[in-house]
């Protein structure tokens, strides 16, 4: 978790890095048009591929990609198809193979459907690397994992059932000791969560839905909370997800709706906000987009708003950490194996760091951080930075 002086240096970092770019600085590549505009060969160039274009969260990790990458020397792109589909990137990454790209850094659409492109591409001795949503790990160098999966799942249930409790974050990080305390004396109707997810495919979703429904198991939820969660799938659209709450607040069976995805909490937040519903909500987002369903200052009822705490982590941050394995891959031998490492020079404020390979499920990962909670006392300094 980043101290207060850190927080204020990225924010202060992230608005120069702004404010060049509106005057004439590096100019981030279109990818309009399933990111097929930018003109010129990508031959030896490093790519970055979201899920879809028009995704906020994907274009801050190619923010944080393009200047560690550049800052090496090297060109970037930003490749991401229009459609969120396996198809749609799969077609997109077979295009960048035949033009001889330098290396594909890439968050799937789904946990299938990649092989044989991906051996295409390994076999022509391009690199790849995942960080959000995982890539078949006997083809990806490694994964880029944003925090933990348990500790994900544990939070987003934790701040779930606070904030159906009526009771503000803790502000100290001990969700948990604060969830043990009010549940024991608490003696209403059993909570009921929905999830709003992005695809019923997605891994990294899936992954910590997953850890939801372990986090659900404890036993000092038994009888308190349902250890069901009723989910629905967006698919990372706007309007889809937009439905999909529309059906949430019709059927009215759930106390508070986990978003674990930027457009699903986003489109939650409109349509509850639109509905003035009693039911909550969290998950995670960016707060540039949650502002106006989030308390804005310290001194507001943060359960006058439509989600009264969120979680996110520094997105800009996490992208720069897939560069730097990424480079490493290319230029210094870097394999992903389980106790390799590599180095990541010192980016913004964050000092240079060491960052060792564990093994993650079938294949490898390395840890970029921790789940950071934005609530009423800070979204004054994150709503312009992230």
């Amino acid at each position: 978790m980043k101290n207060w002086k850190k927080l204020v240096a990225l924010g202060l970092s992230t608005i120069m890095l702004v404010s060049l770019v509106g005057c004439g600085g590096k100019e981030k590549p279109s990818s309009e048009n399933g990111g097929k505009t930018q003109e010129g060969s990508l031959e030896g160039t490093h790519v970055f591929m979201f899920k879809s274009t028009g995704n906020s969260f994907g274009d801050l990790m190619y923010d944080g990609f393009s200047e560690y990458m550049e800052g090496k020397g090297e060109k970037t792109a930003y490749k991401s198809p229009a459609e969120t589909t396996v198809a749609a990137q799969v077609q997109m990454l077979d295009e960048l193979i035949t033009q001889k790209v330098a290396s594909i850094t890439i968050s799937t659409n789904g946990d299938a459907g990649y092989d044989e492109v991906f051996k295409k591409a390994k076999d022509a001795g391009i690199p790849i690397v995942s960080v959000d949503s995982e890539a078949t790990p006997q083809y990806r160098t490694c994964h880029v994992n944003q925090a933990e999966t348990a500790d994900i799942g544990s939070y987003l249930v934790e701040a779930a059932v606070l904030i159906t409790l009526g009771v503000d974050y803790p502000g100290d990080g001990k969700l948990e000791e604060t969830v043990k305390s009010e549940l024991a004396k608490y003696k209403g109707d059993e909570i009921k969560l929905g999830v709003l997810s992005a695809s019923i495919d997605t891994p990294v979703q899936n992954s910590w839905i997953a850890a939801m429904e372990e986090e659900l198991s404890k036993d000092f939820y038994a009888g308190k909370v349902s250890p069901k969660l009723d989910k629905k799938y967006g698919n990372d659209d706007l309007t889809e997800s937009t439905t999909q709450a529309q059906a949430f607040i019709a059927e009215n069976k759930v106390d508070c709706i986990i978003s674990p995805t930027t457009v699903g909490i986003a489109a939650a937040g409109q349509a509850l906000k639109s509905a003035n519903s009693e039911i909550k909500l969290t998950g995670l987002g960016l707060p540039s987009e949650m502002q106006s369903f989030m308390p804005a200052t310290k001194d507001d009822d943060a359960f006058q708003s439509v989600c009264p705490y969120m979680m996110l982590w520094d997105v800009i941050h996490l992208g720069a950490v897939s560069a730097a394995a990424t480079y490493a891959a290319v230029t210094d031998g870097y394999d992903g194996t389980d106790g390799s490492t590599f180095e990541m020079d010192a980016f913004r404020d964050y000092e240079a760091q060491t960052y060792t390979t564990y093994t993650s499920g079938e294949g490898t990962a390395v840890l970029a951080g921790a789940p950071y909670i934005f609530y009423k006392d800070n979204m004054v300094d994150w709503k312009d930075v992230l």
